[in-house]
């Protein structure tokens, strides 16, 4: 009886950190590249049971001492270590700004920025320029070319499809462009960037034909309204029922201590 608390406890559990990640998603939806996060479980270990106290089965020459078995009990689910993934091959839709440094990457391909913790990649194309004309993400961490860093002289910006950039019409440098899948381990670090999770660089420039830049356009995030509430609410219901399973076992010990247990004189 106790086990079946811990099992629907840990579907409470489950379901807490679930409409964490919805929450989430839902306070991203107009974020420039979020990508959506999924929650992905594993179930404990199952235990298979016998009865303990049954007589002995007779067989030919003897007694069985083979318990009986009465058959397995799921112990419930946990969270797996690797278990919020971002969504990062599903595009979101692209909107036009107008804004010569506004660029986006239809295809899975990620821009490369130069942070304090190392290079990363993100989907948030909302550039600017720093005092030293450097292109910079919101946070003035540089956007990287294939020199190193990107900068510029004018205000006559152009970037073609293949990531070419051009000042006052002199090609000056090409976007590194990351390209990624989604077997990819991923993971967000905050401010629209991702980093490896086993620490080895995304393949860089492979494949590159595959993807477009569109400049004066920016990737909105990926999540679908919708669909988060509609989970939403699934997961509300998990956990009520979740809920009534323990109120329930709660009631059945408490008759068995006070009723069932209970000696009459």
């Amino acid at each position: 009886m106790i086990s079946g608390l811990y099992t629907a406890a840990s579907g409470l559990i489950a379901q807490t950190q679930q409409q964490d990640v919805i929450a989430n998603n839902l306070a991203n939806v107009n974020t420039t590249g979020y990508k959506k996060d999924t929650a992905l479980y594993v179930p404990f270990p199952t235990v298979f049971l016998n009865r303990i106290n049954d007589e002995k089965t007779p067989v030919p020459g003897g007694m069985a001492d083979a318990m009986p078995p009465i058959g397995y009990m799921g112990r419930g689910v946990e969270l797996r270590v690797d278990g919020i993934q971002p969504q990062t091959t599903e595009e979101g839709s692209y909107v036009e700004t107008t804004n010569k440094l506004d660029l986006s990457i239809k295809g899975n391909g990620m821009f490369m920025v130069m942070t304090q913790n190392g290079p990363r990649y993100t989907r948030n194309g909302n550039f600017t320029l720093d005092p030293d004309g450097v292109l910079v993400t919101q946070q003035g961490n540089p956007v990287l070319g294939q020199e190193g860093q990107i900068k510029l002289n004018s205000t006559n910006i152009h970037v073609d499809e293949s990531g070419r950039v051009f000042d006052d019409k002199v090609e000056i440098d090409t976007l590194r462009i990351a390209m990624f899948s989604k077997d990819d381990k991923l993971r967000k670090e905050g401010d629209s960037l991702f980093f490896k999770l086993d620490g080895v660089p995304l393949t860089e420039d492979d494949n590159v034909e595959h993807v477009q830049v569109k400049q004066g356009y920016l990737e909105t995030s990926n999540v679908n309204v919708v669909k988060e509430m509609v989970e939403m609410i699934t997961a509300y219901r998990a956990y009520e029922s979740s809920a009534k399973a323990i109120q329930t076992q709660d009631e059945t010990l408490s008759k068995a201590v006070n009723d069932v247990g209970a000696i009459t004189i």
